[in-house]
This record gives C-alpha cells, structure tokens and sequence, in this order.
C-alpha cells in the first residue's frame, strides 16, 4: 500500500492537481490503539490485528496524505463500516467554517466516509455517490460543484433516506473542494490524439460495411483481436489498433 500511493502521488501530484482516493470494503477499528484497518474479507481469521493477514493501516496512508510531501488536493472516499470513527485530527464539517474565504493557498483535504455499516448495492454509500453524481452533472453539465454540494445530494435526497455519510476536514484549510467536468474532445481531436501517440508515420483508415447498425464491446473486442491475430504484425509495421467510432448507415 505505501508503495501503491508513494508511485501514485510521485506519478499525479502537483500544486494544482487533485488527487482522489477511493476504497470501498472490509475494515476494523481499533480504539484503544487508534488505527483503522482496511481488510481483505469480513471473517474473524482476517482480523488479527497483525499485518501479516493483509491488514491496510489507513490512518499510515492518511498521515502521508497529510505531509509536506503531498502538493495538490486529496479527496478521500471510504464506503466502509467504522470509516466515521475517525481520529483525533479530523475536523467534522459542521464544526468548521468550510467557506471562510481567510485560508490562504493552503491545500485541502477532504474525506466522505459512511456513518453506518453500509449495505452493498442500493444500500451503499457508493451507488449514493453514484446517483448524487449524476444528477449534480444533470443540472447542468457544463458547469462545477463543490464537495458540500456533493454531500448535501447524498444526504438530502429521499430516495437515499437511508443513506448517511459525514464530511471531514484534515488539514488547516477547511474550505469545500471545487470539482468541475473533464472537457471531451470532438472526434477529430480524439483522432488527431491518437495519431500522436503512435510511433509510425503513417496511420492506415479502414472501413467495414456491416449488416447490423450497431455492435457490441464484445463484438468491437474480438474484431481487433481478429485483425491483430491474422495481420502479419512485423512486415507491416503495426504498432496498435484504435477504435475510432461507428458511422450508422442512411
């Protein structure tokens, strides 16, 4: 795990960045010891307290987080039972002035975590970020929102009645983390993109009249399989297969 999140930080991380974590699972808390332990699987053997039976220490993985080594954002996500016990450093959203505009540059960090024991599926915290997700983008899908307002969608809508969840502040700067839409390119452009990241100098176009309007990943997946199996990938100096989209028949 200090591995994984070292390379991630190391690969993503910069002043202006937000980096994201996400866990959704097993975990145990440990009061008397202050720690809070991701596991692989909800039996009794899995929960030894020793890290020899997979054990993750989230509050090690907080702490790094935290550090002067970390430059951007963090958003944490934690759908998992105990994630609202806690430790001291946490600062509950309602006991912070998170839009006092006197912070500074100060980084944030951010954590969303389940206040019950959650229920898998329509029951989780995740299908509540989910479906809270999708209807913030629906209002308008051009424009951002805060994490309040994602967690106000979670906690307020009826259908998730019985959904709830708390948002903590980690460090100083307790104002809301503002999330906004990745831009999409046109189809040129994602073309053009592809076209740079190949090697070769030439880029090949070819066109398949097919006797259904539509086809399925499974059927995009063993056609390119297809092609690279039966092309003699060396002599013709193929280095890769796009899909490029699908033009209906008039």
């Amino acid at each position: 795990m200090d591995r994984v999140v070292t390379t991630f930080v190391e690969t993503y991380d910069q002043p202006q960045t937000l980096l994201i974590v996400y866990y959704t699972g097993h975990a145990i808390h440990y009061q008397s010891a202050g720690r809070l332990e991701f596991l692989p699987s909800s039996e009794p053997s899995a929960a030894g307290g020793t890290s020899t039976n997979g054990q993750i220490n989230w509050y090690k993985t907080e702490k790094f987080l935290c550090s002067d080594e970390v430059d951007g954002d963090v958003l944490a996500i934690l759908d998992t039972t105990y994630a609202i016990n806690g430790d001291i450093r946490h600062v509950s959203n309602e006991e912070s002035d998170s839009n006092h505009k006197d912070q500074g540059t100060a980084r944030r960090f951010q954590l969303i975590s389940s206040c019950e024991r959650p229920a898998p599926g329509s029951g989780s915290l995740t299908r509540a970020l989910i479906d809270g997700l999708k209807e913030l983008w629906e209002r308008d899908e051009n424009s951002g929102y805060s994490t309040q307002d994602l967690h106000q969608c979670i906690e307020i809508n009826p259908i998730r009645s019985g959904i709830s969840s708390k948002m903590w502040s980690l460090l100083s700067n307790k104002r809301h983390i503002f999330l906004t839409p990745i831009a999409q390119p046109k189809n040129d452009g994602a073309v053009l993109e592809q076209q740079r990241r190949r090697p070769g100098q030439g880029y090949l176009k070819l066109g398949f009249a097919l006797k259904d309007p539509s086809l399925n990943k499974d059927q995009i997946d063993r056609l390119a399989s297809i092609l690279w199996s039966s092309l003699d990938v060396q002599s013709i100096g193929l280095s890769g297969i796009d899909w490029l989209g699908f033009e209906r028949g008039g």
